[in-house]
Parts: structure tokens; sequence; C-alpha cells
């Protein structure tokens, strides 16, 4: 069952990493019977003349050979099938003191286990190793933190009862900070207004932020115009994302988002190059970058976040 959490009004409820929700894949190995004293002469054997393992380090070399009356024989993996057939295995292996082992080809997991419940399952097929991942800890938020979500949640909520309906994406967002307990900036979605199909509330809310960043360095005034408005500190000192900030650090770094509704994908992805540290969203889209595309946690980008998807109580 889903952790969540009371914020006031609203539950909060993490949504699963992409890995926590990968199903088991499997790949062909070759393995070797052998007698334990002749491990580690096979092994060395298997790492200077067999391809190397790759990408399933997390699969164990090694495992008792359960067959019936076989009570301290050893399985060894040597390689993946995919890089020799077994014809080109049996080149190898041959004038070798291996030449006359028992040979069989079996299935090992392809990917590394995320949760405990896929380590439980994979182990069945091929012993695994497993090292629980520090972010799937369950989420604590102290009750001032909650009082915080649930103010910017508000905050959001108030502001899209002014912004016009945008259908599949979120057209009311805020950002806040943690360590302050306050809110850096907000904007609604303004492509109606603007006529420019790129005005969404997130882009123009990541504008804002900018704009002020630039003010905080030139110590020049800026307007909001109507791409958002802020409650936070004077121009100079802008929304202070980190201490001792450089120009080279990233925008929204550890910035949390709170949405009315799910972003779009570009949304998402420009979240993503933020380095924002936490997503809200009341609203879930099926085009949204969460839910379609679990951008949040996607192996191939260099930055990941924890999303949350907020209830009225």
């Amino acid at each position: 069952m889903a952790h969540q959490i009371e914020c006031g009004k609203y539950t909060v409820e993490r949504i699963p990493y992409a890995e926590e929700q990968q199903e088991l894949v499997t790949e062909d190995v070759f393995i070797a019977r052998i007698a334990p004293l002749q491990t580690s002469r096979i092994l060395q054997f298997a790492g200077k003349s067999l391809p190397k393992l790759d990408g399933i380090e997390h699969v164990k070399r090694v495992k008792r050979d359960t067959r019936a009356g076989n009570t301290n024989g050893l399985l060894v993996v040597l390689c993946q099938c995919k890089y020799l057939d077994r014809s080109q295995f049996d080149a190898v292996v041959q004038d070798t003191e291996w030449a006359d082992l028992e040979i069989l080809v079996v299935k090992v997991p392809s990917n590394p286990p995320y949760t405990s419940a896929q380590f439980e399952q994979w182990s069945q097929v091929w012993p695994v190793t497993y090292r629980p991942p520090l972010k799937l800890k369950k989420p604590e938020f102290s009750s001032d933190e909650k009082e915080y979500v649930e103010m910017c949640l508000q905050a959001a909520m108030q502001l899209k009862s002014n912004a016009a309906d945008t259908e599949n994406r979120a057209r009311a967002v805020v950002m806040g900070k943690l360590q302050t307990r306050k809110i850096v900036a907000q904007a609604a979605d303004t492509t109606s207004e603007s006529g420019h199909p790129l005005r969404h509330a997130v882009m123009n809310c990541i504008a804002l932020v900018a704009d002020r960043e630039v003010a905080r360095l030139t110590a020049e005034p800026i307007d909001d115009n109507n791409t958002g408005e802020s409650n936070s500190v004077p121009v100079k000192r802008s929304h202070e994302l980190c201490e001792d900030r450089d120009v080279g650090g990233y925008l929204c770094e550890g910035l949390d988002v709170f949405a009315v509704r799910e972003p779009c994908v570009m949304c998402t992805m420009a979240l993503v190059h933020s380095r924002i540290g936490r997503l809200f969203f009341v609203e879930q889209s099926h085009s949204g970058g969460i839910s379609r595309y679990a951008m949040h946690s996607h192996k191939a980008l260099n930055h990941n976040f924890t999303a949350f998807v907020c209830h009225l109580s």
C-alpha cells in the first residue's frame, strides 16, 4: 500500500519511481557445474578468456547446486549468451581443463532489483545482490513541513481560480523553499492572453525566478507584469536558492513545485533541467510528464526528483 501523509486538507502520496514498477526481465547465460575447489581457477579462466559480464553485475557469480543428491556442488556463471553462441563458447573451452565440464544455459535477471519484493521474486530465478536505495525511504514530514505543503497547495488552488482552463496541463504553479517555509514565486498559464504557445504556468514561474535572479545579480528592479507574482524577500536578496550561490548554480535547485494539474511533458523537462527538489500536484493527467513517461525518475535523464499526487481529504 502506498505511503500517505496527511497535510491539513490534503493527503499526499509519493508516486512510485519507474524502477519500482519494472517487471522481471531475464537473459541467458552459460553456467558450469563445478566442485568448490575449482571456483577460483574457473573464475580466473572466465576473466581472461570469456567476455566480461556486462550490465548484470547484480547477478551473483556462484550459487549452490541444489540437484537431488548433490550436497556440495556449485553452479558458476561464465558469460552471457548474447556475446557468444554455443559453438563459439565450445571453441574457447576446448583443449582446456574445462573442456569436459557440464555446461548449461540458464536465465538470470537482466536488471538489479529496486524493491525488496523484486529482490525476493528475482532471487527465485537466480541469486542477486540488493542494496535498498536511499530514496525509497518512506517520506516523513514534520508538522511545520505539513503546514508549508498545505499553504503552497492552497496558494496554487487560489491562483487557479483566477486562471483560464488549460485542459491537460498545469494552469497555476507555486514554487516554494522548504528551508524558509516561504513561497518563492507563483504564476498562471498565460497562453491565451499572450498568444504565445509556450507561456505555460511552469515556464512562466521558471521565467519569474530567472528574472529575480538577474535582478539580484544586477540589483535592478523588475516588473512582474502577468508572468506571476512573488511574496518572497526584496529584489536584491531574491529567493536565495542556496547559501553562497554562484552564477553557475542551477536556477531552481532544490525548490518545491506545487501545481494544480500535473505539468505537461515540456514543462516537466524544464523542471528536470532546473533541478527542482520535489513536485506536488493535485490533478493527474494521462498525457503528463509524470503519469505517462515517469520523467521524475527516468534513468536516461541527468536529474531525478520526487513527485507526489495530492488528494483533498
